[in-house]
């Protein structure tokens, strides 16, 4: 329901079933128009902010879009528990336009540009997805790849065998491709033209040996040294790398595992600057560590569609 500030101007307000709603479809939508404004300029994408404090951080993604004339940020917390808003303005009047509430906007915004890389990166007959990881992103990743590629099979691994059990049943609910549990990473990999990894593993989930010929790889999770879901030999493995924001990676404390190698910007690749593969026998992959601005202009979307409703 909207409310009104000091002003009398009207402030839309948004939560996470709001965000339910949009749906991953038109976010998928809304990131690739993203990506295009970044290839033009008028994409605003610093790297995120962290603001240490004793009890843990506020971390905020801040920026926006030029050419629609918004601006704003996304803030989440370190805290025992994450309360995540992100804010929206007019950046012509500097009103504040409304706020999305609850890390479903994040996840949304995060799979989507996931489910890009798959679109612009993997090879255009990929039949099958691979995921590891059994969590939100894992599932919100899966979600927004089967809408980007027509899979005929889905491989999983977890290392908690219940939690596995649960998200392949929950998974089941969403789509009709057969849902296969797995009992370790290197299977999903072997088995995979897809590889979504989304876990908070410190430690490489698969070598390169798993890795067949013309495989993409979505890699979500942790990739600072030391502290890496991806081992750097899989990641040198491949002919293409690309990520979302390379300021964002360069950024990296301790340091990206690809901090300093030649890693393509997404936008380019989707502008149609550069090919996100040559080969379908190539091995391609996509380093995700957001884009901010993006969670911005996705939350402007929702409250405008709210406001229509």
């Amino acid at each position: 329901m909207p409310v009104f500030n000091e002003s009398s101007i009207m402030i839309s307000m948004a939560n996470e079933a709001d965000v339910a709603q949009f749906g991953i479809v038109k976010s998928l939508s809304i990131l690739e128009q993203c990506f295009i404004e970044r290839c033009q300029g008028t994409l605003e994408s610093p790297p995120r902010l962290h603001a240490k404090l004793s009890d843990g951080q506020l971390v905020f993604t801040a920026g926006g879009s030029s050419k629609q004339h918004v601006s704003g940020f996304r803030v989440y917390t370190t805290f025992p528990e994450d309360r995540q808003m992100t804010i929206v303005y007019d950046s012509v009047s500097g009103h504040l336009y409304g706020i999305v509430e609850g890390s479903l906007l994040g996840a949304y915004r995060t799979a989507s540009i996931g489910a890009l890389s798959i679109k612009y990166m993997s090879n255009s007959d990929a039949k099958s997805l691979g995921i590891i990881g059994s969590g939100v992103q894992a599932f919100h990743q899966t979600l927004a790849a089967l809408k980007v590629r027509n899979f005929s099979s889905i491989y999983a691994h977890s290392r908690n065998p219940d939690h596995l059990h649960s998200f392949a049943s929950r998974l089941s609910n969403h789509t009709d491709v057969p849902i296969h549990e797995l009992g370790s990473a290197g299977e999903v990999a072997a088995m995979s033209d897809v590889i979504i990894t989304a876990t908070r593993s410190s430690s490489p989930l698969f070598a390169p040996r798993h890795v067949r010929r013309g495989a993409h790889i979505v890699a979500v999770g942790p990739k600072s040294i030391g502290n890496s879901e991806i081992d750097p030999a899989v990641a040198e493995l491949c002919t293409s790398l690309a990520t979302d924001s390379p300021a964002q990676l360069e950024n990296y404390e301790p340091p990206h595992i690809m901090a300093g190698k030649k890693i393509m910007d997404l936008s380019e690749i989707i502008c149609g600057k550069h090919p996100g593969r040559i080969s379908s026998e190539d091995v391609t992959m996509f380093l995700s560590v957001g884009l901010s601005g993006t969670e911005v202009i996705l939350a402007k979307a929702i409250l405008d569609q709210k406001m229509k409703l």
